[in-house]
């Protein structure tokens, strides 16, 4: 009480949650709500029901590591200097790793604000230790062990008992999901190929059983969150490192075509972000790191 009167203090609102969402090798217009006439994609659609979806999004470039760099980073390819999967014949991977090492990394900048932080899936830097996440499933080697890769296709229980600990600590959080999905080796569950070779997928049988596959494991990732109640304080964010040619036209990753680097960005922030596709304007994998800061 000051001076007879009683003063209120408002509390600061707790620092939203993020949630990563990123699909591997997935064409632009391989999803229900993006208008595929045989693949089905019902929890993908219904968060693109409940985001801002830009139709129009892309990625620095066609292939994994660069384009998931550029998402750790801000930054080109050529600025982080990760300009490919692999260094040329002869040239140590080393060099990459320290050079991608003193760059801005999210994880890194998160963790500076309280947030801990959790990868899954692929990364390409030796050790997810590089970009400052605080927890992982292990260092990667390359782009991935069979246990990091595991993620999504075998389990989702690392990223749940990572939930639990943030929630233990009272600390924001961040879920970084990159599973090898839809990515190859296109093995996706029986009843699944069954469906989409009924269908009349083809050729395509497999890659499309593997994207509604993947749809299944996000939609198991986003139940969670409801489960916990986190749900309102979480902004989920989906994006694809790359392309996939499933067009008809073969496969385009790693070419400079639209189908390379095309892919659907999307946000969703309850009672921030209002919920509508965007088919005009551009978005890059360039805005995440600054987004999300």
């Amino acid at each position: 009480v000051v001076a007879g009167l009683s003063v209120c203090i408002a509390e600061e609102p707790a620092p939203p949650n993020v949630v990563l969402i990123l699909s591997d090798d997935q064409g632009y217009a391989d999803y229900s709500f993006m208008g595929h006439d045989i693949i089905q994609t019902p929890r993908l659609d219904r968060l693109a029901s409940e985001s801002l979806v830009y139709t129009r999004g892309y990625v620095t470039t066609a292939l994994c590591s660069p384009s998931l760099s550029s998402m750790l980073t801000g930054l080109y390819p050529h600025q982080h200097g990760t300009t490919g999967n692999d260094p040329l014949p002869g040239i140590k991977r080393e060099p990459w790793i320290s050079t991608f090492r003193s760059m801005p990394q999210l994880p890194r900048l998160l963790a500076q604000n309280g947030y801990l932080s959790l990868h899954t899936g692929k990364y390409w830097h030796a050790n997810p230790e590089v970009s400052g996440f605080t927890d992982s499933m292990g260092p990667t080697g390359r782009h991935g062990t069979e246990y990091s890769l595991s993620i999504g296709r075998d389990t989702m229980q690392p990223i749940y008992e990572f939930i639990d600990k943030a929630q233990e600590q009272a600390k924001p959080f961040m879920v970084w999901y990159a599973p090898f999905m839809p990515h190859t080796p296109h093995t996706p569950p029986q009843r699944l190929e069954e469906k989409y070779a009924a269908l009349g997928a083809g050729r395509q049988t497999k890659y499309y059983a593997m994207c509604e596959w993947f749809d299944e494991t996000c939609g198991e990732l986003l139940d969670h969150l409801d489960e916990k109640r986190l749900t309102d304080n979480t902004i989920v964010f989906y994006i694809c490192d790359n392309g996939w040619g499933s067009l008809g036209r073969g496969s385009v990753k790693g070419a400079s075509h639209e189908m390379s680097v095309r892919t659907p960005v999307m946000i969703k922030w309850p009672g921030q972000t209002e919920p509508r596709k965007d088919e005009r304007n551009l978005a890059s994998n360039l805005d995440l790191v600054p987004t999300i800061l």
